[in-house]
């Protein structure tokens, strides 16, 4: 009986053990409004001079979740601090181009379902680096009040 209880006490030990690092790791991670933010990765295509940028999003809480992005806030940041405005956006399956002048994109985030954000920038110069990438989006507690979520860009 009492390896019963020892066995008992070492397996309460290591769940407790095993959520504490599950906390610290997400302490690290870019959550903003209850929505993860992420780098995929990111590259220069060399035949068409375009910079791509793929992201993920992710909402932990609600379910479903508008996403409400502000577009022509939304900009890319090169290593001189330089912004540059995106050639299309596409989170999903919605595309906004930047010559359709649409202010906002929405999408219906699903609790705990990741979401693709693709961001293209055409024309990126070669000597340019990119830094980072400024999502601007509606906050979900207080309607008009966007936040910015800067995402670094680093390999």
């Amino acid at each position: 009986m009492s390896n019963f209880f020892r066995m008992t006490s070492i397996l309460l030990f290591l769940s407790f053990l095993g959520g504490t690092t599950q906390a610290q790791s997400t302490d690290s991670l870019l959550v903003v409004d209850d929505i993860q933010f992420d780098v995929k990765e990111f590259h220069v295509d060399k035949a068409t001079n375009e910079l791509v940028i793929n992201l993920f999003a992710i909402s932990y809480s609600r379910d479903p979740r508008e996403y409400k992005m502000n577009t022509f806030s939304t900009q890319i940041l090169d290593q001189k601090k330089q912004p540059h405005f995106f050639s299309s956006i596409q989170m999903g399956n919605v595309q906004i181009k930047f010559e359709d002048k649409q202010n906002y994109l929405h999408y219906l985030l699903e609790e705990d379902k990741p979401v693709d954000i693709q961001v293209i920038v055409k024309d990126w110069k070669k000597t340019d680096k990119p830094f980072s990438v400024k999502l601007v989006f509606e906050s979900s507690e207080e309607e008009g009040k966007f936040l910015e979520v800067p995402i670094l860009l680093t390999k």
